[in-house]
């Protein structure tokens, strides 16, 4: 077991204890004398705990199920819904105005001008002030007798 994995396991157990690098450990006491237990048999089975939780946390292959990849493929299949849209949607006996419809197809567009439909404008009828009976009266009257 190396000796970083030993001290990442040290500090997990006890927040306060502190072990720096190899260089900076000459001189004081090692990581198994940091512990709380002064027994020697109490720092070997604390040690052994964390070397038993440092052993199970490994990914391993071992107890892992094997899936099969057409299983997989047919699980994460993007599934078509169309026909069940469909029904759905001709299911429903609800029908909308068709100003609304329009309205809605409309702000559903883009907002480009190409994209717009272009409105068809309404003529007015055209309505006249005058008559012909007026127009042939105004005629006479003006020009004379013809």
């Amino acid at each position: 077991m190396s000796a970083a994995l030993l001290r990442k396991g040290l500090n997990l157990m006890s927040g306060d204890v502190k072990v720096q690098g190899r260089k900076a450990n000459r001189g004081q006491p090692s990581a198994a004398d940091r512990l709380a237990n002064t027994t020697k048999k109490g720092r070997m089975k604390q040690l052994e705990r964390i070397r038993r939780q440092l052993e199970t946390n490994k990914a391993t292959v071992k107890g892992k199920i094997v899936k099969s990849a057409l299983e997989e493929y047919k699980k994460n299949k993007a599934a078509d819904h169309t026909e069940e849209n469909l029904r759905y949607l001709l299911g429903s006996k609800q029908l909308t105005e068709s100003s609304i419809t329009q309205k809605v197809e409309m702000y559903s567009r883009g907002r480009k001008a190409k994209d717009r439909p272009k409105l068809k404008k309404v003529k007015k009828e055209e309505t006249r002030i005058f008559s012909e009976r007026d127009f042939k009266k105004f005629e006479r009257e003006y020009f004379g007798a013809s």
